[in-house]
């Protein structure tokens, strides 16, 4: 393998894209075969990019909030097809709206150029349907990514700041369609977080930590910014691109965790390049980490990068991703046609809000993992790096 292209392309992604700093890692098989990494971590500080920067990663967090909540599938705490409300019961009766649903949105908050959404709140009555668990894996629940809904600053106000008080705050959103009917990204996942502590009893960072973090070895993953000063010197600046493509400097702050108690399934962790890429490896592998400890089965694996959408929902999603579907929390591969993608079918992940991108082969044991920390960044470049990565494979 010569992965030249690849290098390649991260220069231009600095040059060409305007990107501050990028590093990318790639494993085959539990063997580290790439590792690259240039530009400046903090152009304002001249900090050039070392390796051991850390992330807010936002929505690459979904990945992990989706593999907890699959390891509690595995030990039979529900089937897919539960309603919500059996765990939750605060959403057993859910409002909904008749208001045409704006699904443009959903590329705006994927790549960053917006941080959550307003929503027509027109209560039409009581949906039919009940959000199943299945609902909030592939986003299928009709929920929104409000984060400042009226429910939301009233259980702020009250004192209400833990993950469980703040998902019973998002229950009082008005579903925008009938469960199991459309596809829109939202707060899904963030429920899903609040579950895992239903289903294991612990605090959601806690459970994380102990059945993914720990297992596999991943060191500098957890949920916020960091207060201690070794590790906040190591964070990466934040940035957003402007109207004319320039990087500006924005507050290190996650929006997404709510609170200081509030740990965010959806997009509220910080990580480093290096720990992620030994959980895509880990998923890659069949759910066996490098270290040989196994997170999640093979079948486990093979359901979560399995579409699961069909009909209006999968025209909903194509609106993000062409010649893709959606599984348990992921992208997947389905059409080379539409795509444009080199990869096998099947390839899956996902991406975060400052344009990290993740990317596992199953059938190749491969992945490949990408952080940069810059906002409003264009998804082409997903297509042209899983290229650029395909082309240096034999």
């Amino acid at each position: 393998m010569d992965f030249t292209k690849l290098k390649d392309y991260m220069h231009v992604m600095v040059e060409k894209y305007n990107v501050p700093g990028v590093d990318c890692i790639v494993y085959k098989d539990h063997e580290q075969v790439f590792r690259y990494y240039t530009g400046m971590s903090d152009k304002e500080a001249g900090k050039a990019m070392t390796g051991d920067e850390l992330y807010l990663i936002f929505s690459m967090t979904k990945m992990l909030t989706c593999t907890c909540a699959l390891q509690l599938f595995e030990k039979g705490k529900y089937v897919m097809s539960d309603p919500v409300s059996k765990y939750l019961p605060e959403f057993e009766k859910m409002k909904i709206s008749d208001a045409d649903i704006d699904n443009t949105n959903a590329a705006k908050i994927t790549s960053g150029s917006s941080m959550g959404e307003s929503t027509d709140n027109a209560v039409s009555g009581c949906a039919h349907n009940p959000i199943t668990i299945k609902d909030l894996f592939t986003m299928s629940a009709g929920l929104d990514y409000n984060l400042s809904s009226d429910s939301i600053k009233k259980a702020l106000s009250e004192g209400k700041t833990s993950t469980r008080e703040l998902v019973t705050a998002i229950s009082d959103t008005v579903l925008g369609f009938e469960p199991g009917t459309r596809f829109r990204y939202s707060l899904c996942h963030d429920v899903l977080g609040a579950l895992i502590e239903v289903w294991s009893g612990k605090k959601f960072g806690e459970y994380m930590k102990e059945n993914v973090f720990d297992p596999i070895g991943m060191k500098n993953t957890f949920f916020g910014v960091p207060k201690d000063e070794e590790k906040l010197a190591k964070m990466a600046a934040r940035y957003r691109y402007d109207e004319n493509k320039i990087p500006c400097r924005i507050p290190l702050v996650c929006e997404y965790n709510l609170s200081e108690d509030y740990e965010s399934g959806g997009a509220g962790l910080t990580s480093c390049t290096e720990d992620y890429a030994l959980f895509l490896d880990a998923l890659a592998c069949g759910g066996v980490a490098k270290n040989g400890n196994r997170i999640l089965s093979s079948a486990s694996v093979e359901l979560m990068g399995t579409n699961h959408l069909k009909g209006k929902q999968l025209d909903d999603f194509h609106m993000l991703r062409k010649g893709y579907g959606y599984g348990l929390g992921v992208r997947t591969h389905m059409d080379k046609t539409e795509s444009g993608s080199l990869s096998p079918i099947g390839e899956f992940g996902w991406d975060g809000a400052a344009g990290a991108f993740s990317m596992v082969d199953t059938a190749n044991k491969l992945s490949l993992t990408y952080f940069q920390h810059v906002h409003n960044w264009d998804v082409r470049f997903q297509t042209e790096m899983r290229n650029a990565l395909y082309s240096c494979i034999d």
